[in-house]
C-alpha cells in the first residue's frame, strides 16, 4: 500500500486544498475516488450546504453526494479516473436526475482529469434535459482554497449554461470580449487645457506606482447616517477589453457619471484624465504612451474613480500587462456607500458576470470615511493647465457661445520628493507625482485667469486598494 492510502482525509479546520494534493499520491484509483467524496462533503459543508453522502434520492442508482442550498438541490458525481469523463458519465448523471423525487435538481460533475470534447458539446446541446454543471481540476482547487466562492461559481455556471448555452470551465479557452467602441460610454463634461489653452487627452506627469487618483468631488458616506459601509470584491476581466466590458456593465446600471477621474501609472510616468470614454481611449493607446518612456515596466496600474447614484463612490484598480495580450491581474472594485442597499441584486449580477472570486460582505467603516485638512499657511501653486467646463446657466440662457469656467487646475506638486512632508497629513502616496489636479474653490471664467493660486485645503478617502485625493485650490 502506498504511503497515505489508508488515511482518511482530515476533518475540522484542516486545509482542504492541502488534503486534495495529498490524494494525488494515491496509486489506487478506487480509494482515491472514495477519499475525494469525503473531501467534497467537507467542501460543501464549509460552503454552508446541507449534505448527504450515498443518498437514496435516485434509487436504485447510487449517488455520491446530494447537497442543498436554500431551495436548490444538487446531485453531485465525483470522478478521478485516469481519463477524462466521457458521455457515459453524463448519461448516468442524467438518469439519476430523472429518478430524483424532486421537481427540480441540478447535476454537478467534478472530474479531476477533465471532460471529453464530445461530452461537453453534448451537454451544451441537450441542456434542456436538465442543467449539469462541470468542475475540472482548476476550479476544484479554487473552491477548495476558498469554499465561500462555491455558491457564486455554481450560480455563474448555471446562468452561462441556461442563458447563453455555454459550458463554463476555467480550463476552457475564455471568450475574448468583443471590442466595444469607446463612444458607447459617456464622455467627460470637463476639458483639460494646457497653458496655451490647447486641449489635452490627458495630463502627463512624472511619477511612479501608488494607486491613487485626484477627484473633483468626494462624497462623504458618513454624512447622512453616521457611518458608511464598504464592499470590496475582486473581479476577473480576462484582458484590457474585459475592463472595458466592466465599465459598460457599470454604465448599464447607472454607475458611470460624466465626471469620473482616472490615473494610469507606469514606472516614471503617470497619466491623469477625466471621463469613461477618454479612459478607454487612453488604455487602448498604451503603446503610444509607453514609447515615450526610457524603461517601461512590464505592467501598468490603473485607478478609476466614480460616484454612485444615491450617494457614495467606488474605485476600480487593476494591473495590466504592457504587452499585446493586455492581460489583467489583481482587478478589484471597492465601494463606499452610505449604507447597505435594500436591493442588492444589481451589484450581485455585476459580480456574477465577472466571476467574482468570492462572496463578499458589507463592512461598517471603523474610522471616518473622509479625512480633511486645512494648512496653517498658504502654499503657492505653479499652474501648468486648467480643467474647464460650461455653466449650466450659460448653456440654458446664452445665444452666443457659452462661457467656459475654470473649475480645476493642474499644478506642480508642492510636496514632491519629500520622504516625510512637513505636513504630516499630506498623503505620502502621491510624493512621487510631479503634478496634482486640484478642484478650484472659487470658479472664474477662462478668459480671466488669476495671478496667484494657493492650496486651500485637501481631503481624501481610502478604499481597500486606492487613495482618492481631492486637493482644493483658491485665488
Amino acid at each position: 500500500m502506498a504511503a497515505g492510502e489508508g488515511k482518511q482525509v482530515r476533518a475540522g479546520g484542516s486545509s482542504l486544498l492541502a488534503d486534495f494534493k495529498r490524494l494525488g499520491a494515491m496509486s489506487s484509483a478506487h480509494k482515491r475516488g472514495y477519499q475525494l467524496e469525503v473531501l467534497l462533503e467537507q467542501l460543501f459543508r464549509r460552503a454552508h450546504f446541507r449534505v448527504d453522502r450515498n443518498a437514496s434520492i435516485a434509487k436504485p442508482r447510487q449517488t455520491d453526494l446530494v447537497a442543498r442550498y436554500g431551495d436548490t438541490w444538487y446531485l453531485i458525481e465525483a470522478k478521478w479516473h485516469n481519463e477524462p469523463a466521457d458521455i457515459n458519465v453524463f448519461d448516468s448523471v442524467r438518469s439519476r436526475m430523472e429518478r430524483a423525487a424532486l421537481s427540480a435538481v441540478i447535476g454537478v460533475i467534478i472530474s479531476v482529469n477533465g471532460f471529453t470534447d464530445p461530452a461537453v458539446e453534448d451537454l451544451r446541446v441537450r441542456r434542456d434535459r436538465g442543467p449539469i454543471l462541470l468542475f475540472g481540476e482548476d476550479e476544484l482547487t479554487q473552491v477548495l482554497g476558498t469554499p465561500r466562492s462555491l455558491v457564486n461559481l455554481l450560480q455563474v455556471k448555471r446562468e452561462e449554461l441556461i442563458t447563453h448555452g455555454r459550458v463554463h470551465l476555467a480550463a476552457a479557452p475564455k471568450p475574448r470580449p468583443r471590442r466595444r467602441p469607446a463612444t458607447g460610454l459617456p464622455g467627460a463634461e470637463a476639458r483639460l487645457l494646457d497653458l496655451d489653452l490647447k486641449p489635452l487627452p490627458y495630463v502627463t506627469s512624472g511619477g511612479g506606482f501608488g494607486e491613487f487618483v485626484f477627484v473633483p468631488e468626494l462624497p462623504d458616506v458618513d454624512w447622512a447616517f453616521g457611518s458608511g459601509v464598504s464592499l470590496d470584491v475582486p473581479v476577473r476581466p480576462y484582458n484590457e477589453e474585459g475592463v472595458v466590458e466592466l465599465l459598460y456593465g457599470l454604465d448599464s446600471m447607472g454607475w458611470t457619471s460624466a465626471g469620473p477621474q482616472w490615473n494610469i501609472q507606469q514606472a516614471g510616468a503617470n497619466w491623469h484624465g477625466v471621463g469613461a470614454r477618454e479612459f478607454v481611449e487612453a488604455l487602448r493607446t498604451w503603446k503610444k504612451r509607453e514609447d515615450t518612456l526610457e524603461d517601461a515596466h512590464h505592467t501598468e496600474q490603473i485607478t478609476y474613480f466614480d460616484t454612485c447614484q444615491g450617494g457614495g463612490f467606488y474605485t476600480l484598480t487593476a494591473s495590466i500587462a504592457s504587452h499585446r495580450s493586455r492581460a489583467v491581474y489583481d482587478c478589484h472594485l471597492s465601494f463606499q456607500l452610505p449604507g447597505i442597499p435594500v436591493d442588492f441584486q444589481p451589484i450581485r449580477h455585476l459580480f456574477e458576470q465577472f466571476d467574482a472570486a468570492a462572496f463578499s460582505h458589507f463592512r461598517p467603516l471603523n474610522s471616518p470615511a473622509a479625512v480633511r485638512h486645512h494648512p496653517e499657511q498658504r502654499v503657492p501653486l505653479e499652474v501648468v493647465g486648467y480643467v474647464v467646463s460650461h455653466s449650466e446657466l450659460d448653456l440654458l440662457d446664452c445665444e452666443d457661445a457659452p462661457a467656459e469656467w475654470v473649475t480645476g487646475l493642474m499644478v506642480r506638486n508642492p510636496h514632491r520628493g519629500e520622504a516625510r512632508p512637513h505636513l504630516d497629513e499630506w498623503p505620502g502616496r502621491v510624493a512621487e507625482s510631479e503634478l496634482i489636479v486640484c478642484s478650484l474653490r472659487s470658479h472664474h471664467q477662462l478668459n480671466e485667469p488669476k495671478e496667484v493660486y494657493h492650496l486651500y485645503s485637501w481631503e481624501y478617502a481610502r478604499t481597500s486598494d486606492a487613495l482618492a485625493l481631492r486637493p482644493v485650490a483658491d485665488w
